[in-house]
């Protein structure tokens, strides 16, 4: 009976053994996978980047194109469209800024400009689309953006207009009642 017990336990003992070495090579083999996906969507991203390049090109000398040239401009736009169409249909999607402010957790800023009219951070352009994973809500690619840094010396580099005409009000409130107080002790 004691031994039986004993091939018993060896016989567990070995099995879980086997099915941790499975699990850890379960594991490994998603990572590679993972990995090899990545890399796969990264340079199918590039090859948007160069279709969006190409297509800013075409538009900006399209009044010069005979058929053919309209011909080819609408077979790369199509190819374009069945690229982005192929992305989505696996739930990647460019990222959007609909606030238009940067955010560092979907872009990456490339580079800053000052606009007196806009707060610091606001996207003044993107110079390569960011994508993400929607199913599993992972940013694939960072969006590589320009965005709004105010010098200090200029009030909007620290607060936006609407802040500022709210403090100016507050201000001017307050002056109106030290005024009228004023004038009550006369």
């Amino acid at each position: 009976m004691k031994r039986k017990k004993e091939l018993l336990k060896e016989k567990l003992v070995k099995f879980q053994l086997e099915i941790a070495e499975l699990g850890h090579a379960l594991r490994e083999q998603e990572q590679t996978f993972q990995a090899r996906e990545k890399d796969w969507y990264l340079n199918l991203f590039d090859v948007l980047d160069a279709f969006e390049n190409l297509d800013e090109t075409i538009k900006a000398k399209e009044d010069c194109f005979d058929k053919t040239g309209r011909m080819l401009s609408k077979n790369f736009r199509s190819i374009h469209r069945k690229l982005i169409r192929l992305l989505k249909a696996n739930h990647i999607v460019q990222i959007e800024f609909h606030d238009n402010k940067a955010r560092m957790d979907y872009c990456k800023v490339v580079d800053t400009g000052e606009s007196a009219g806009l707060m610091d951070e606001t996207i003044l352009s993107v110079v390569k689309n960011g994508y993400i994973d929607t199913q599993q809500n992972t940013v694939l690619r960072k969006a590589e953006v320009i965005t709004v840094h105010n010098s200090m010396d200029h009030p909007s580099g620290i607060w936006s207009e609407d802040k500022i005409d709210q403090i100016q009000g507050e201000i001017d409130q307050i002056q109106g009642k030290n005024d009228s107080g004023l004038s009550s002790c006369h």
